[in-house]
């Protein structure tokens, strides 16, 4: 099993609609190459873990990265591990932007996401790296 963790920024000019493609395209991509893993975007800035063959992880990132809908894309850790994290999500999806919702409810799903990275376990480095980027990205994102 190979596991992948990225961050990247979105373009100024990315709508709600091209989030939500971006979300669609995954997951059947996702789903063909029996990849599973987890996409957050917050405040313009994606994170993503990705999970599964390497070969298959390695070809869809190729694709992500080349992506013009978003700059700066870079690689926060890849390695082996035993087993997946996100067994059953061929790919969990969170726009936690302000524009998404009401002030309050978004404060209250990014304070949930920061306990969750708190608490959950964290077995290999991706995945450390995956949960510290979202915390950085929540509480300070300029220095994401």
């Amino acid at each position: 099993m190979f596991e992948l963790t990225y961050k990247s920024v979105a373009i100024s000019e990315l709508t709600k609609a091209d989030i939500l493609a971006i979300r669609d395209i995954a997951i059947k991509t996702n789903e063909l190459h029996n990849i599973t893993g987890c996409l957050v975007f917050y405040n313009n800035h994606f994170i993503q873990i990705l999970e599964g063959k390497e070969t298959h992880v390695k070809e869809v990132f190729s694709k992500i990265s080349k992506d013009d809908r978003h700059l700066n894309v870079h690689v926060l850790y890849e390695g082996r591990k035993d087993q997946r994290f996100f067994p059953d999500w061929n790919m969990a999806f969170a726009d936690i932007n302000a524009s998404s919702g009401e002030d309050a409810e978004v404060k209250s799903y990014a304070n949930n996401l920061l306990l969750l990275s708190e608490f959950i376990e964290k077995p290999t480095t991706t995945l450390k790296m995956f949960w510290s980027g979202i915390n950085k990205l929540i509480i300070n994102p300029s220095i994401i």
